[in-house]
């Protein structure tokens, strides 16, 4: 049985290099992980931003790498994908060795598609092996393939797999070690289909018309179909993907899921604050008043804190969009956004894209790359941002958990914090759906390229893809807390305290005046107050503004400023007992010189707003200049996207404050 090897257990000889190529969803990551387990090595290929996924493992006490190369539907390159994987399979990607052996994954339910991409595989010369996944599915569709009579068609090895049950999996292992030291399949025999075609027709299309027609006459007589029966999955489609009843599903799931993090993290959440605010206590306690003591304190505790926090909500939407992944239900769920997408001017193949923003822009953004069509490419790319990104979330979970009333909205399970966090989500769609339509009968004039897709069936999740899953999201988010909050929360601490003024004097000064004028004569507070004219508009005071500006590198940051920030006022520790301590500190704020309450409820949804529409990361400007090869294209995106946030922020503020005074 494969399994994970350590480096003791290595074996001397270099490893066997095995590359894993297919067209997208047959199941090549899931026979990635019943082959090597956890990636040993993820990163970007020399030169390029296309994800490099390489797993070792050991088999029959040989060392094998495995690499996952990018989805591909042909070697014939239409998209950066499948340069990368054209460019292995024929050694010529720098650092990257040729692969001694080719696993091809080919769909049992779709055999013919993924075959012409097996035959251009085979024209390369290497040793390759059909893996054929679905079998199961196959099976219950009425489809029968003679493997023995496919394996000597093509001449090459045809070993069916089950890998989420490993069934296939020790027979594939065994089958790389033999195909290694065997010769590569014989060329695919095009000529005599060639002669048939019409010869005006363009030469790929003369070849893709002969390739198909040597794939049907192999497939004669190895394929063989019987009336299915109707299935319970069949039944379920017609409902899941109808245009009326699929979209209320669709909505209906996401609000179930938003109201549901609520409720089930809550109890982690007040773990996690109260073993914070209890690190804080003992530090207070263990070091004299000083520099130091507030670095800690005022600085790190109360930057990461502020944010670490919200990890359980964070890994637990991170969960359930697995699971609905696992399953096949989003595949369903591009379906019916296919015509919605189409209707404002992208592409049906945009949706992945999109989806993969709201965990993050840049994964996102870098999906977009399979799109062929430059247009529709280019045109993904710059609403992509617009999706909120997990970085977003915290911010959301914070200000909803802070200002919004928890209460029930027309049922007892559905809360308007609830609502709210879906509403946000929403804004981000509508606005880049708005973008998109303008941008498509303006700059980016032209029809989108139509999108086909087939579904693939119904399944179990894996417990341990959806695990991984979780463990990336989590990981990632406390890297974060661990390495760029915890900077900035340094920065804005230091920008804070220093430099130090004179204290004001008096008889009855309070500790909380001294330390507000500390802050108002401190390198943040007058760079706070040149800003206050452009975002007082919105609602904000200085300090909100300051905490805009800090969170650019990443949106997240903006708790930890605000943590710094308002962990220099004052604060009544008594009140909203249960709710973290920066919920206090921000219920407890007030403009300068009054009484009046800093966030209320429409400064708290402004805020959102704003960071729903804003173009606060730096690393995601970068990605769009990597993958448009300009950095004109990253300079619109931050300059529309600030433009939009700015009037979003502006009307939500000036009409909940007529609505709600």
């Amino acid at each position: 049985m494969p399994h994970a090897a350590s480096s003791s257990s290595a074996a001397s000889a270099a490893p066997l290099a095995v590359a894993l190529v297919g067209n997208p969803n047959t199941g090549k990551s899931t026979l990635f992980t019943a082959l090597a387990g956890i990636p040993t090595r993820i990163g970007n290929y020399p030169g390029v931003t296309v994800e490099e996924k390489v797993g070792r493992f050991r088999h029959r006490d040989h060392t094998i790498e495995l690499i996952d190369l990018p989805g591909a539907y042909s070697l014939v390159p239409k998209s950066p994908d499948e340069e990368v994987a054209v460019s292995v399979l024929h050694g010529q990607m720098k650092g990257v060795a040729k692969p001694d052996v080719v696993v091809v994954v080919a769909d049992a339910t779709n055999l013919v598609r993924n075959l012409y991409l097996a035959s251009q595989v085979i024209e390369v010369g290497l040793p390759t092996i059909i893996a054929l996944t679905l079998t199961d599915l196959a099976d219950r569709k009425g489809l029968t393939i003679d493997v023995e009579q496919l394996a000597t068609r093509l001449g090459c090895p045809v070993v069916p797999v089950v890998a989420p049950a490993r069934q296939g999996i020790d027979q594939l292992g065994d089958t790389i070690l033999a195909a290694a030291s065997a010769a590569a399949p014989p060329r695919p025999e095009l000529t005599p289909h060639l002669a048939a075609v019409d010869t005006s027709y363009p030469p790929p299309a003369r070849d893709a018309i002969a390739r198909y027609a040597w794939i049907d006459a192999l497939a004669d007589g190895v394929i063989t179909h019987r009336p299915p029966q109707p299935t319970l999955s069949e039944r379920i489609d017609r409902v899941l993907t109808h245009r009326l009843w699929g979209t209320l599903i669709f909505a209906a799931t996401m609000l179930a899921i938003f109201s549901s993090i609520f409720w089930l993290a809550a109890p982690l959440m007040d773990l996690i604050s109260g073993g914070i605010d209890a690190v804080a206590g003992w530090v207070e306690g263990a070091l004299p008043e000083g520099a130091i003591r507030s670095l800690l304190v005022d600085g790190v505790l109360a930057g990461v804190g502020g944010v670490v926090v919200f990890l359980p909500q964070i890994a637990m939407l991170f969960l359930f969009v697995a699971v609905l992944e696992g399953c096949g239900y989003l595949a369903r769920a591009a379906y019916l956004m296919d015509r919605l997408l189409v209707g404002v001017g992208l592409s049906g193949k945009s949706f992945i894209p999109l989806l993969s923003s709201f965990a993050c822009a840049i994964p996102g953004i870098m999906a977009a790359r399979t799109i062929e069509n430059r247009r529709d490419r280019l045109l993904t790319i710059l609403v992509a941002p617009l999706m909120s990104c997990s970085a977003r979330l915290p911010v959301y979970l914070l200000l909803t958990a802070a200002f919004v009333p928890n209460v029930a909205v027309g049922f007892g399970w559905l809360r308007l914090p609830a609502v709210v966090l879906a509403a946000m989500y929403a804004v981000g769609v509508v606005v880049a759906a708005i973008v998109a339509l303008v941008l498509s009968r303006t700059i980016f004039r032209g029809p989108p390229q139509p999108f086909v897709m087939e579904l693939p069936g119904w399944r179990w999740p894996q417990a341990g893809v959806v695990l991984e899953r979780v463990r990336e999201a989590a990981v990632s988010f406390l890297k974060n807390a661990g390495t760029l909050i915890v900077a900035v929360s340094i920065v804005v601490w230091a920008l804070g305290s220093y430099p130090k003024t004179p204290p004001p004097e008096g008889p009855n000064v309070t500790e909380a005046e001294i330390r507000g004028d500390a802050l108002r004569q401190s390198f943040l507070g007058r760079a706070g107050h040149l800003i206050e004219p452009l975002v007082k508009p919105l609602g904000w005071d200085w300090r909100i503004g300051c905490a805009a500006i800090a969170s650019f590198p990443a949106r997240e940051v903006v708790l930890g400023t605000l943590g710094v920030i308002y962990n220099l006022g004052d604060v009544d520790p008594g009140e909203e007992e249960g709710a973290t301590e920066l919920i206090r500190l921000l219920k407890n704020a007030r403009w300068d010189g009054t009484d009046r309450k800093v966030f209320t409820l429409p400064v708290a949804l402004s805020i959102m707003v704003f960071f729903a529409l804003c173009a606060q990361c730096a690393s995601t400007l970068v990605i769009i200049g990597k993958e448009t090869g300009s950095w004109v294209w990253p300079t619109v995106t931050f300059v529309y996207m600030t433009v939009l946030a700015w009037l979003g922020a502006f009307a939500t503020y000036q009409i909940g404050t007529m609505i709600l005074g």
